[in-house]
């Protein structure tokens, strides 16, 4: 699994879990975990850990696999069915193309609009079909491309930005056997 996310947002997922590269971190807050849990569900993407004992209106965690090949879904999720009027998701995907190395990248979603793409290759960019209300934000930390922990900076700066919680092992409830159907 790629390094970004080391800084306190998933590193225990780097354990020994079998496709961990293809796993997506959402947070979200506005909905509950059994809404989100069964969204996931009906996308055949059924999340294999989720955090414990949220309060509302405070961050939850949920993680799932990005594809499900053992039913050969390939397709992405539309999270804003996932986000109703409310809701608001924040979205990491450490291994969008494992087979061309492309960079994460992270979406956030508020009241059932994606509000901003961030594309790590290209963190500050905002297109007609790529927004990016977070691009000033980037673009002010100033953060180097070059530097080996870039990845880590700006997770850190979206984490710190939304007040996401880092995550804590104890807190996490994990379904192996789940994680290993897929695989």
């Amino acid at each position: 699994m790629t390094s970004w996310i080391n800084c306190g947002v998933i590193a225990w997922l780097e354990e020994e879990w079998c496709g961990d590269d293809e796993s997506v971190l959402v947070y979200f807050k506005g909905t509950s975990l059994a809404a989100m849990a069964d969204g996931l569900s009906a996308h055949d993407r059924p999340p294999f850990a989720y955090g414990n004992g949220t309060a509302p209106g405070d961050w939850g965690v949920i993680v799932h696999h990005m594809f499900n090949p053992s039913c050969g879904d390939f397709d992405e999720i539309d999270y804003r069915e996932l986000c109703p009027q409310g809701a608001e998701l924040m979205v990491f995907v450490p291994n969008p193309s494992i087979a061309q190395a492309h960079r994460p990248k992270a979406y956030h979603y508020k009241d059932g609009q994606i509000s901003s793409c961030i594309d790590y290759e290209g963190p500050d960019y905002v297109g007609d079909y790529w927004p990016n209300k977070m691009a000033s934000l980037i673009t002010a930390a100033g953060l180097d491309h070059e530097n080996e922990t870039y990845e880590e900076q700006l997770t850190q700066l979206i984490c710190d930005h939304l007040g996401l919680p880092a995550l804590d092992r104890d807190t996490i409830t994990l379904d192996r056997d789940l994680v290993a159907s897929y695989f």
